[in-house]
């Protein structure tokens, strides 16, 4: 079976043929002129220099190669052979802290709209890897397992809010918990978390839960959202802020050094996001450099190419006629009837 990847540029053969009638045509007129020149000595001496039967062999040579050239430029398939195409990447899990206190706006537009942002910015910059999603506030919930689709991914990404979680609180401790369980327990390599939070933590298990996934070979990187000056949680429709039983506005900082423990616990790497772009790009750096493992692997059959089989007879027709000489190198010598 035969196809072609560009039956288009057949197209330039109407022109190639066109001026190849044109060429004929005109040597054949030309052989005539030359023929009402004179008898054979007149146009021995005139046109000695020349060999006529060579200029027609070049000019014929010249448009073998570019007919050779259009066809390999159609993009000849004939036969095919069997590929076997393997994907490598490692498992990647996301936790997204969405509770109230990731509504505050000290990172703009809010803490909770950066960190999609920055984590949309991680996703596009992943090849190969797998990516989950679980969101936690006062609990923990897997919202998009394991895939390779990224487009996914982003769809459930964009759908999280603060009130996706009815239960309030931060609970990063079951939220490690939930991604061990996620994870595969029989490999202890190619494993990555990625907590995005603003640090405050209210069970109190964060710390142990981060050693424990650290035994199964899982790498936790943490990012901090906000800021250490903190700023206030808006509540309802954001004209009013959280405050505390003694009518106070509460203040949500920044609690960076959870987040470093958390880090230090789980041979990873902990970042801060602030107003900056591509605060994660370091992040996106050390997952690229992990050990990956073959997640899938298939075999589909493919054509195999053969334009080369034309490119390479047109080359040796160009340098053919490029070599071939058209004339001799001295002129005949003039023969008069007296000589």
């Amino acid at each position: 079976m035969i196809q072609f990847a560009y039956p288009l540029s057949a197209l330039l053969l109407a022109p190639w043929l066109g001026l190849l009638v044109w060429s004929l045509l005109f040597r054949r007129r030309a052989n005539r002129v030359l023929r009402a020149l004179g008898e054979e000595r007149v146009q021995w001496f005139v046109l000695g220099r020349l060999r006529l039967q060579r200029q027609a062999s070049k000019t014929m040579l010249l448009f073998a190669g570019l007919g050779l050239l259009i066809i390999a430029a159609t993009g000849p398939k004939v036969g095919t052979r069997v590929v076997q195409l393997e994907q490598q990447g490692a498992d990647v899990l996301l936790l997204l802290d969405i509770s109230l206190s990731m509504d505050a706006t000290d990172v703009r537009p809010s803490r909770l709209e950066k960190a999609k942002y920055e984590m949309g910015l991680l996703i596009s910059r992943l090849e190969g890897d797998r990516v989950g999603l679980i969101v936690f506030a006062g609990s923990a919930h897997l919202h998009c397992p394991l895939t390779s689709d990224y487009a996914a991914v982003r769809l459930f990404l964009n759908a999280v809010d603060t009130r996706l979680v009815a239960l309030q609180g931060t609970v990063i401790g079951e939220a490690l918990e939930l991604a061990v369980r996620t994870f595969d327990a029989e490999s202890r390599k190619y494993k990555a978390v990625v907590v995005l939070s603003d640090g405050e933590d209210h069970d109190g298990r964060a710390l142990e839960a981060a050693r424990e996934a650290a035994t199964q070979g899982i790498i936790i990187h943490t990012v901090g959202i906000g800021s250490p000056s903190g700023a206030p949680i808006p509540v309802g429709d954001g004209t009013e802020f959280k405050k505390d039983r003694d009518g106070r506005v509460v203040t949500s900082i920044l609690n960076e050094l959870v987040l470093q423990e958390l880090a230090q616990a789980g041979n990873g790497t902990y970042q801060r996001v602030d107003n900056r772009s591509g605060s994660v790009a370091a992040l996106a750096e050390e997952i690229g450099a992990m050990e990956k493992r073959t997640l899938k692997s298939q075999q589909f059959t493919q054509f195999e190419d053969r334009y080369q089989y034309f490119v390479f007879p047109a080359l040796l027709c160009f340098v053919a006629e490029l070599l071939l000489p058209g004339g001799r190198r001295k002129a005949p010598r003039a023969r008069s009837r007296y000589a």
